[in-house]
This record gives structure tokens, sequence and C-alpha cells, in this order.
């Protein structure tokens, strides 16, 4: 059986959905989520719930009563007094919202209930858009937004978008084209944390086995946690959630993909490997501790591997072997 995720203190979730999460804060609750698609699904559509009773409610929550309600309902006991206060100031004055998030989040099955009347609600349906390797292609939402999704790509977005906002989920890398709305701002998930669109043409770069994201924009603006990255800017954010903008980064190599080439600059030798191995449907390795650290620099369109291959190679002093389709790069030996 699969254990159950660690809490998480329900006033800091209640202050990331109510948009006051402090940074800290809010770095916890999406490294929480971003393991779990079914979580952050469920995320999503509970924060369009929350929405709704924030403009509904006028009234400050009566916390016992939503406490004894909540408890009811979900056949707990009550409690002392003590817990009753504990749980009063996690829940605050949306006191049932926010204890609908523990049945949801923490464990309930996948049920949540809002207000006293309100029936379970369900996740919102989701649908798959993936791309092999060796293949890139285009993909449009309902709500108009295009996206090109790089080789060995994965995008799960809803059917139909919510009331309020429109989130998907990357694991991978995509171009985005988005349809500004102000009032539904575009939310792109990727396994180390969210991207909030500002403006409307981005790239992101989050496949699962990268040490780290990169963000690249090349109009208007995007938001990761609190960094604003603008037009002409690249941003990383490491495994820890750490983010920071790259100087003298180009936005034109980030997105040459999308014009079907490969443009490297600098780049370490085991990163390079990865994105050619993804591009050429290769399973590419670099046998020799060190190796991987030297810079890769170069611009490459449709040649053949075989001739990338062996510009690489030369270029860091290393040759490659073919075995079936898989590629081990080992260090040239040295001239005598």
């Amino acid at each position: 059986m699969t254990p159950h995720p660690p809490p998480i203190d329900l006033a800091v979730l209640g202050r990331y959905l109510d948009g006051t999460a402090a940074p800290a804060d809010l770095a916890a609750v999406e490294s929480w989520v971003a393991a779990d698609l079914e979580r952050r699904a469920a995320l999503a559509a509970l924060r369009d719930a929350w929405i709704a009773d924030a403009r509904r409610l006028a009234a400050p929550y009566a916390v016992d009563a939503a406490w004894a309600r909540f408890a009811a309902r979900v056949g707990l006991r009550s409690g002392a007094p003590q817990a009753r206060r504990r749980w009063g100031r996690a829940v605050g004055r949306r006191g049932a919202i926010a204890a609908a998030l523990i049945v949801a989040l923490l464990g309930g099955g996948g049920a949540w209930w809002i207000g006293r009347a309100r029936p379970a609600a369900a996740p919102p349906v989701m649908r798959d858009y993936a791309t092999p390797r060796g293949r890139r292609a285009v993909f449009r939402l309902l709500d108009g937004t295009e996206i090109m999704l790089n080789a060995d790509s994965r995008l799960r977005a809803p059917v139909t978008f919510a009331a309020g906002r429109r989130d998907v989920y990357l694991d991978g890398e995509g171009f985005f084209r988005v349809v500004h709305d102000a009032a539904r701002p575009f939310i792109v998930h990727t396994p180390d944390g969210a991207v909030r669109d500002v403006g409307t043409r981005f790239g992101i770069h989050a496949y699962s086995d990268a040490a780290r994201e990169r963000v690249a924009v090349i109009e208007g603006a995007v938001a990761m946690a609190e960094t604003t990255v603008r037009a002409g800017q690249v941003a990383t954010r490491s495994r820890s959630g750490a983010v920071r903008l790259v100087s003298r980064a180009k936005v034109e190599n980030e997105l040459a993909w999308t014009r079907g080439r490969l443009v490297f600059e600098s780049v370490p030798l085991g990163e390079v490997v990865q994105q050619l191995g993804r591009w050429y449907d290769l399973d590419i390795q670099v046998g020799d501790p060190g190796l991987g650290d030297r810079p890769v620099t170069g611009s490459y369109g449709d040649e053949p591997v075989t001739q990338v291959l062996t510009l690489i190679t030369a270029a860091v002093g290393a040759r490659y072997q073919w075995h079936g389709r898989s590629v081990t790069i080992t260090t040239a030996p040295a001239a005598r």
C-alpha cells in the first residue's frame, strides 16, 4: 500500500489558495503537490471552489460550528477544546473549505465537501498530449492556446478549463503561445513548481531527469515563484526551488528547437547528450567521469546524427562507439 503523503499545515495551504502566501510557503505547497498529478488536479479544483466561496461569504465563519459540521460529516469526534482551537486557528473564517482540503489532499480518497450542503465534486476530466522521442508536435487547447511539445514530452490539461484559472501540467519541454485572459491566469505546473503566464509567448524546459528547469520568455513575462521573467530573459529553477535569472543567456538559442535546430553555447556535454538522445531517439551515455562537464558550443539542424556526434566529440577530445541504437562517448586516447 502506498503511504499517505506527509501532512501540510492548513494555514499555509489556506494562504496559498488565498494568494497571500510568502515565498517560502508558496514553494512548500508547490513542492508538496509537484510529484502527484492527481493531487495537483484536486488542488486546482479546490482553488476554484475556494474562490467561489470567498465571493459568496461576506460574513466570517463560525469556526467551532464549521469544525463540528465537518467532524460529523466524516465521522470524527469533535475532540477536546484544545484540539478544536488548534484546528480553528488553521482553518480560520473559511473553515469548511479548509476542512475539505484535509479530506481531498490528506488521504480522503479524492472526495471533498465545500460548505454545508454542497455535493461532492469530481476532479476535472484530463487529456494527455504526448510526443515520442525523435518527434515534435503542435497542439491547440480549447481556449485557443497553442503548445509545441519537444521530443519525449507530456502535457496534461483539463478537457474544459474551470472558471477562474487555467492549469496544465508539463513533464518535458514546451513552447506556449497563450491566449491571454487576465480573469483566468494560465499556469504551467512542472516537476519543480509552477510558471504563471503574465504575457503570451514563452518556453519551458522541465524534464523530470534534468538537473534544473529553464524558462525562456520571448514576449510578455512569466512568474516563477516570486521572480518575474521578462521578454528576452532566461531563468532557471533548481530542484530546491531556487530561481535565478541567467545573465547573457540568449532566448533564441533556448527556443531554437521550435525552428528545427539545436543550439548549444558552452553547455555541458552531459546535458547535450540528453537533448541529442531525445532529438534522434537514441540512448547516448557519457562513459568517463568528468567528461560530461566539458562545454559544447555548436548549432545543428538536419545533419545526420553521425556528423553531429563526430563534430561534438572532436571538439571535447572524445570519441564515440555504436552499440545498436546506443552510443557511448569516452575520452579519446592521447596522441603519441
